[in-house]
């Protein structure tokens, strides 16, 4: 598989640069599609990036779901593991402890974030990009997750637009999303100064974009939506 530049979506060579000029990088053991992008990470996230996956993302999840993060990632692994898997907002990487994969893809807009995973999981293949412009071949991966990260971009349609075009048909993809419903998603959007979406927002992108949903399920303010790509 071949990247693609997330500008024009002309193949990117093997010094990567594409048919039109666009220039990327490759540098710290990951590709770099955002080296001239004034993209940057959440700084809180990146100031607790060393904690993130031991401490903070599990203990925020389970105090705001009463649900166990471990297990969310577990069920994840059964439902995604296949060959070519992509994990976007994959943060540290920790959805390559459950989901087998032969062509491994974690990608985040955060270098640092990109490095832990790369300590902890070198068979990764770790990429620097935008999740609303994946600079991923189209219908080329079989399974796509997304966790605790689409809630978080001006405009998640648009992502979810780009998990459909990248999956194969019949291909899976897993999100999970905090979504406007109660008094702890109130205080979370104002914690991370984000405009949250209702539900029906999420269901009416999945549907719009050529993916079935499977199946739906809440865990406090946070929804978790399993779905497939149309054949």
């Amino acid at each position: 598989m071949r990247f693609i530049c997330p500008y024009d979506g002309t193949p990117v060579n093997e010094n990567l640069e594409c048919e039109k000029g666009h220039k990327f990088i490759y540098h710290d053991g990951m590709y770099d599609f955002l080296v001239n992008s004034k993209v940057k990470g959440d700084a809180l996230l990146e100031r607790i990036a060393p904690i993130y996956d031991k401490i903070w993302a599990p203990l925020g999840f389970f105090l705001t779901s009463f649900y166990s993060y471990d297990r969310i990632f577990k069920d994840a692994g059964s439902f995604l593991s296949s060959r070519n898997f992509l994990d976007i907002g994959t943060g540290p990487g920790t959805i390559f402890k459950y989901v087998k994969c032969e062509y491994c893809i974690g990608l985040d807009i955060s270098t640092k974030f990109l490095l832990i995973l790369k300590k902890k999981f070198s068979h990764v293949i770790a990429v620097r990009a935008d999740a609303t412009s994946l600079p991923i071949e189209s219908a080329s991966m079989d399974s796509v997750s997304s966790f605790l990260v689409l809630h978080m971009l001006n405009n998640p349609s648009l992502a979810i637009k780009e998990i459909s075009r990248v999956l194969k048909p019949n291909g899976k993809c897993e999100i999970l999303v905090l979504v406007k419903s109660n008094v702890i998603s109130r205080l979370l959007s104002k914690w991370w100064k984000i405009e949250l979406r209702h539900r029906d927002y999420y269901i009416s992108a999945i549907e719009e974009n050529k993916l079935t949903l499977l199946e739906i399920k809440k865990y406090g303010p946070w929804l978790l939506l399993k779905c497939k790509k149309q054949a």
